[in-house]
């Protein structure tokens, strides 16, 4: 333990007024949040940040916001949504470089309606891609796109394109997991999900994505502040009291955005208002998800009380 510090990136929940229009105050504190937690940051995702019913002028101002707010301070990266061609990806991508976000995540190519990009497709996203964005890129390799791309090629990639410099390898098996850091350069980190870091930080994971340091960041971050003081007991706790958090929200899961702005909701951290498809649920499971809170004491381990 403590060979490296880890860091606890947030998935950024993207805050709206109740008329669906972006609030950019809420944000601003949200992220102010967020900075004093130490966590880093990911802006506009798909999951947590709602990024697939933001239009890219908007996803523009959470990358500027962003910027203003956290960099310097911690980590800023920017998380495209999921796209289904090379053209697409990069309309928003080139958005977040000019913005001066530290990192632009990138997704493989979404194929959608089942398909499965063959190699030569893979090659030729990438290429289009990389090819444009001379800025420092991490490549989301993560289960739910349905493939995963092979050891060998994301070796010869990072080999070629000398501006990826991090990997992220949501829910990985550790076979892979341990191969892909065995085939890359140190300089290249790889972070993985939650669930997975206790376990995958001893293989060489530099920290963690996570959705949950929305609403618990000071929980989320005495994982990476035992860790790297080598205190076990530390790392355990603080792991228990994320799960068990986990445990109350997944019930309004999937998806990510959903419990998220809950969450804000019942504990008075901004509206919560969701985008449509997204409705709040109602003020029955409300109560109910605060009951549970105050089981666990969140508003007292989060000093919102």
């Amino acid at each position: 333990m403590g060979s490296q510090p880890l860091t606890m990136f947030c998935m950024s929940a993207t805050t709206f007024n109740e008329d669906g229009s972006l609030d950019e105050y809420a944000l601003r504190e949200h992220l102010r949040r967020l900075v004093a937690g130490r966590n880093g940051i990911y802006l506009g995702s798909g999951g947590a940040g709602e990024g697939h019913v933001l239009t890219v002028k908007e996803l523009r101002r959470v990358y500027d916001i962003g910027v203003e707010e956290a960099k310097g301070k911690v980590p800023v990266h920017a998380n495209p949504r999921e796209s289904r061609s090379a053209a697409a990806m990069y309309e928003v991508a080139k958005e977040a470089v000019e913005a001066g976000v530290d990192v632009v995540q990138l997704y493989q190519l979404d194929g959608g309606h089942g398909m499965r990009p063959s190699q030569r497709e893979q090659e030729a996203y990438w290429k289009e891609l990389l090819d444009k964005i001379n800025h420092p890129v991490a490549i989301s390799i993560h289960i739910y796109a349905g493939y995963m791309a092979t050891v060998p090629y994301l070796k010869e990639l990072c080999g070629r394109y000398g501006q990826i410099c991090a990997i992220n390898v949501m829910v990985p098996a550790n076979g892979y997991f341990i191969q892909l850091r065995d085939a890359l350069p140190e300089s290249v980190k790889l972070y993985t999900g939650l669930t997975q870091l206790g376990e995958v930080a001893t293989l060489g994971a530099a920290g963690a994505l996570l959705a949950e340091n929305n609403i618990i960041p000071n929980i989320c971050q005495r994982i990476a502040d035992g860790y790297a003081a080598g205190d076990l007991a530390e790392v355990s706790e603080a792991t228990r009291n994320v799960q068990r958090f986990n445990n109350i929200v997944s019930e309004w899961a999937p998806s990510t955005a959903r419990w998220v702005k809950m969450a804000m909701r019942v504990l008075n951290l901004g509206s919560g208002a969701l985008r449509p498809p997204y409705l709040m649920p109602l003020e029955e499971d409300q109560r109910r998800m605060s009951a549970s809170f105050d089981a666990l004491m969140i508003r007292e381990l989060e000093g919102l009380r």
